[in-house]
């Protein structure tokens, strides 16, 4: 396999900057490029031992002094030979020691191949991988422990748990098969449809984490709406923590959607500010009140922001008549004022919304209330992420979702009495969908399109 190279640590000008070699060539090209301080050949140092020494053009050029750690394989990230050059993080040095690597005889990796060569030696699952591309694009608390807990493998022992059992029956049913002589009996039955069935409450269990899973991964589109002065902009800076929405007492400050995302509820909000919804002759707010409503249509959940003081009006039930097919949290608004809601207009706001909230934007009181209720409504209230086994990518779903059916079908089946063969058939459909969840099977363009996605000298 031909020899890789690239820079692993993030552009432009840093304390140190790391060149990442690997293939079977790793230490040839290097000891190419790098002279020991020791004298000893870069072949010959021990795998994981730093040495200090200097870095040159294969002519002889000098570059830089840095560091040489060796990793051979297969007890290295990739499972092949591999070396790590660490110069100082200027941009031109940097880019001036990868191109004497390549000179030397290595290649340009491309994205994401040091981790697709770890996959395929079997170093990680798929899961695994693809978690590694998400810790390191990791922006939130949540994301980060979601990402660590399947680079961990989490996922990937929760998955080897539903699938030994099931492997093992396989092998059972198998042997009924062979050997007709050999009756399974009543109790064998038993045990297969155990197992079966177990699997299933297993899968279905893992499915359901998927839709916190996703919230915390891809974010939940979450729109901030409500009349002007409502406190829509406060709840934003609330939301955030910093003052990014200007708040004034002048109605219809806001005329374009504001965006931040921020970890909340135990999960990702991707936060949109709006304008107040009115009616009013100034063109620009006009477009800005048709920006929220398009916004409104297009949310995955929805803050509407009431005020006691103002009550429910015309804009409130035109606001609420266009929600769309999404969980709507109300947040009642000024609760450090003492104002209160007519009984009339309460009703009327716990009919239109899945929960409701009572805060003050101003002094904090009742955000962990309304945290609350969007961990309930997301499901991030009965998980742990980082210690329990979440799943958040569709090719997950979806492999899933098939080893369900499958598993459903086998356990009807059984129940049904249907011959030893059919169940088989069933199972063994079943273990491929597991399969293909954690990466043992998977297409290969499917392979590809993930580790593209990775950034390079990863």
């Amino acid at each position: 396999m031909r020899t890789i190279a690239a820079i692993s640590t993030p552009p432009g000008k840093g304390g140190i900057a790391v060149i990442r070699v690997s293939g079977d060539d790793a230490l040839a090209v290097t000891g190419r490029v790098f002279s020991c301080a020791n004298h000893m050949a870069v072949a010959d140092l021990p795998a994981r031992v730093a040495a200090f020494g200097t870095i040159h053009t294969p002519a002889g050029e000098v570059l830089d002094t840095g560091i040489c750690t060796p990793f051979h394989g297969p007890a290295s990230f990739t499972g092949e030979d591999v070396c790590e050059i660490s110069c100082h993080g200027g941009t031109f040095v940097t880019a001036s020691v990868l191109a004497a690597v390549l000179a030397a005889g290595a290649e340009m990796a491309e994205p994401g191949e040091f981790t697709k060569r770890s996959f395929l030696a079997g170093k990680l699952s798929l899961t695994e991988a693809e978690a590694v591309g998400r810790l390191i694009d990791a922006d939130t608390e949540e994301r980060m422990k979601l990402s660590s807990g399947a680079v961990r493998g989490l996922v990937s022992g929760q998955i080897a748990a539903i699938r030994e059992p099931l492997f093992d029956v396989m092998t059972a049913l198998y042997a009924a098969i062979d050997y007709p002589e050999e009756d399974v009996g009543d109790e064998g039955e038993e045990q297969i449809y155990g197992v079966v069935s177990k699997a299933l409450s297993d899968v279905r269990a893992l499915l359901a984490t998927y839709r916190t899973g996703r919230a915390v991964a891809d974010g939940v589109k979450t729109v901030i709406c409500g009349r002007p002065n409502a406190g829509k902009s406060s709840l934003f800076n609330r939301l955030t923590g910093e003052e990014s929405a200007i708040v004034t007492r002048i109605a219809g400050t806001t005329r374009d959607i504001l965006r931040q995302t921020v970890s909340f509820g135990g999960v990702t909000l991707r936060l949109s500010d709006t304008a107040g919804l009115r009616e009013t002759d100034d063109v620009v707010e006009q477009m800005g009140v048709a920006r929220a409503s398009k916004e409104i249509r297009e949310a995955d959940l929805v803050l509407a922001v009431f005020d006691p003081e103002t009550g429910i009006g015309e804009e409130e039930r035109d606001m609420m008549d266009a929600y769309p097919d999404c969980p709507r949290i109300a947040v009642l608004n000024k609760a450090d004022t003492g104002a209160v809601f007519t009984d009339t207009d309460l009703a009327e706001i716990q009919r239109n919304h899945d929960a409701v909230a009572a805060v003050s934007c101003v002094t904090g009181e009742g955000m962990d209330g309304l945290s609350a209720e969007v961990a309930s409504l997301w499901g991030s209230d009965r998980l742990q992420v980082g210690k329990d086994a979440v799943i958040w990518d569709i090719r997950q779903h979806a492999a899933l979702s098939r080893a369900e059916m499958f598993l459903a079908e086998a356990e009807a089946a059984l129940e049904g009495g249907d011959a030893i063969d059919a169940v088989c058939t069933v199972v063994e459909s079943a273990l491929a969908a597991l399969d293909e969840t954690d990466g043992r099977e998977v297409n290969g363009e499917i392979v590809d399109a993930i580790f593209a996605r990775f950034c390079v000298g990863k």
